[in-house]
């Protein structure tokens, strides 16, 4: 009931997570290692990187940002939901607006990361020292000249470096000096799973919006009246709903809701038939349906117009309070003048309609005291 396409929302998530974890870390030059120079451990993978960014906190008296991690998560928790209302599409739509936030704040953005590292390095020759030009980075610590010297060390020492070569990728742009590296240049993997146009967190947050535009009411939707009918208002109402009108009159009209040879219609013969009926409504039915009808989702009651789309809802069925007040005076409000001069099927009584507040346990009883 009101669901959406949330399994391809699920994939979706999935579909990035697996992109950016660690089975392609030797691509962004993630070892998962400690880091080289402080000892402190790094993110097993992309994915993990965008988890954390923003929500660390980088050094004493320094706070954490929001940052893509928060976005992320909320997108998860949204799409969790068990029901997809409007305030939850525009939560995801804001997410969008959240990002180019972050991209626009060049303290935030990935792209303007300064670190501390080789930008150039030449191997030495037979018994020279190695060149090394240290210098700074913006995006990404893995330069050119870093990689070739991993590579090397790693030769000369027997371990391995395995991460592909960054030459052309422009994961960073470097400097002597920090303030020499411009801002908004370097493209590093974590910029990319957050903002790219392939495969971002940017692209899955519009794959999902997208998902939920094409989201369609289901054929039948089962509402529940309110127990709170007015007679004068809300019965009157409900009662003009033409596809209504036609269930209950089609109802009244099937001999089995009545008590054996009567005319007292069960409660609860009434109640199940007419809740078993369905029928087309239009745009003024709607507007009636909105204001004395809810949506029970997981035992909660949700009001009609806060679920997605609800306006394309043309094809429902009605629950009514088992008690049948409320049902009651809309049979009246049905029946008009009929109630006292309708012909109950297979009655042997009088003519009319009488709504007794009898169950099918009562009528059992009574059929069983007149047996005896």
């Amino acid at each position: 009931m009101f669901e959406w396409d949330k399994p391809a929302a699920l994939q979706l998530i999935a579909n990035y997570k697996k992109f950016w974890g660690p089975s392609k870390n030797s691509e962004y030059g993630i070892t998962g290692k400690p880091d080289a120079n402080t000892g402190k451990a790094n993110a097993k993978s992309v994915y993990q990187t965008v988890m954390n960014h923003g929500k660390q906190t980088i050094g004493r008296g320094v706070k954490g940002f929001i940052g893509a991690g928060d976005i992320l998560l909320d997108l998860i928790e949204i799409i969790d939901e068990p029901i997809m209302l409007e305030e939850h599409i525009l939560d995801i739509k804001k997410l969008i607006d959240d990002l180019g936030a972050l991209e626009k704040n060049p303290k935030r953005n990935p792209q303007n990361i300064v670190f501390r590292t080789m930008v150039d390095f030449k191997a030495p020759k037979g018994d020279e020292k190695p060149k090394i030009k240290r210098g700074f980075s913006r995006g990404h610590f893995l330069t050119p000249a870093y990689w070739d010297y991993r590579t090397w060390n790693a030769k000369q020492t027997g371990q391995e470096f395995s991460s592909v070569n960054p030459k052309g990728k422009n994961w960073s742009v470097q400097g002597e000096t920090e303030n020499t590296v411009p801002l908004g240049k370097a493209k590093p993997p974590l910029w990319q799973a957050i903002f790219g146009p392939e495969n971002s967190l940017r692209v899955l947050i519009a794959g999902v919006i997208e998902l939920i535009d094409k989201q369609k009411a289901p054929p039948v939707v089962n509402l529940s009246v309110n127990a709170n009918l007015g007679a004068k208002t809300g019965a009157v109402q409900m009662a003009t709903i033409t596809g209504l009108n036609k269930a209950i009159r089609e109802v009244m009209a099937d001999g089995s809701i009545y008590a054996r040879g009567t005319k007292i219609a069960v409660k609860d013969r009434l109640n199940q038939a007419i809740s078993r009926k369905t029928f087309t409504i239009n745009q003024s039915d709607l507007k009636i349906l909105v204001e004395n009808c809810t949506v029970q989702i997981d035992g909660e009651k949700i009001e009609i117009d806060e679920v997605v789309n609800y306006e394309t809802i043309n094809n429902v069925s009605l629950k009514f309070p088992a008690n049948n007040k409320t049902l009651n005076k809309i049979v009246r409000e049905v029946m008009g003048e009929e109630m006292n001069t309708y012909k109950v099927p297979n009655s042997t009584q009088t003519d009319g309609i009488t709504l007794k507040q009898l169950d099918a346990m009562t009528v059992f009883s009574n059929l069983m005291k007149v047996i005896k």
